[in-house]
C-alpha cells in the first residue's frame, strides 16, 4: 500500500498528505481540549472543597461567638439568635431585604426569591426562604459566609452550586461565575406560655 501511494499522482498524494495532517491535528486538539478539562474539572472540585471547609469554619466561629455573647450577657444573645416581627409577613420581608443586603455587599445578583415551608422542629418554629443568586466564586462564597454567620442565626438547609463558565474551557482567565441555589431558615422567637389563673381564695 505504501509503494501505491509513492507511485501514486502527485496530487493524489498531496491529498493523502493533507488528510494525515488533518487527522493528527483534529486528534492533537482533541488531546488538547480534554487536558483542559480535567483541569477545569479538578479546579472546581478543589473550590468546592474550599467553600466546604469555609463554612464549616464560619460555623464554628459562629458558635465561639454566641458562647461569650451568652457568657457575657445571656439576655442579649437569646435575643439576638432568633428572628422577630410584628407577622410572619413581616418576618420574611426582613429576610428578603436582608439577603438583598448581604448579595449588593459581595457582589452578587438575587436571581429569584420565595417562601420556604415554615418548619417546626424541638418545639421551635422556624421560617425561610428559597433564592437564587449567581456571581464570581469570591463573591457568592462571601455571601454564604455573610448569611451563615451574621445575627439572627439562619441555617442552610438546602444548597445546590453550579459552575456556569469555568477557566480555559469557557475562555475565562478570572474567578469562575457560579449559581447557587439554597433553602435558609431562622429560628422564631418561642412565645411565653401565659401563666394559669391563680387559685380561688
Amino acid at each position: 500500500m505504501f509503494s501505491s501511494i509513492l507511485n501514486a499522482r502527485p496530487m493524489v498524494r498531496r491529498l493523502i498528505a493533507l488528510t494525515i495532517a488533518a487527522a493528527v491535528t483534529c486528534i492533537a486538539g482533541w488531546m488538547l481540549f480534554m487536558a483542559f478539562e480535567s483541569v477545569a474539572s479538578a479546579k472546581a472540585g478543589i473550590e468546592e472543597k474550599r467553600e466546604m471547609l469555609g463554612q464549616l469554619q464560619a460555623v464554628v466561629a459562629l458558635a465561639k461567638r454566641l458562647d461569650s455573647v451568652a457568657a457575657s450577657d445571656p439576655t442579649a444573645a437569646t435575643n439576638s439568635e432568633f428572628l422577630t416581627g410584628e407577622s410572619e409577613a413581616v418576618i420574611r420581608g426582613g429576610l428578603q431585604t436582608r439577603l438583598n443586603a448581604i448579595a449588593a455587599a459581595n457582589g452578587v445578583t438575587v436571581l429569584s426569591a420565595g417562601n420556604a415551608p415554615a418548619l417546626n422542629e424541638a418545639g421551635v418554629d422556624f421560617i425561610g426562604l428559597r433564592t437564587n443568586f449567581s456571581g464570581s466564586l469570591k463573591g457568592v462564597h462571601n455571601a454564604i459566609l455573610a448569611i451563615e454567620t451574621s445575627l439572627p442565626v439562619l441555617f442552610i438547609r438546602e444548597a445546590t452550586l453550579r459552575a456556569t463558565d469555568i477557566g480555559p474551557a469557557a475562555g475565562r482567565t478570572g474567578d469562575p461565575e457560579l449559581s447557587a441555589e439554597i433553602v435558609f431558615y431562622g429560628p422564631l422567637q418561642t412565645k411565653a406560655t401565659p401563666p394559669s389563673g391563680g387559685a380561688k381564695p
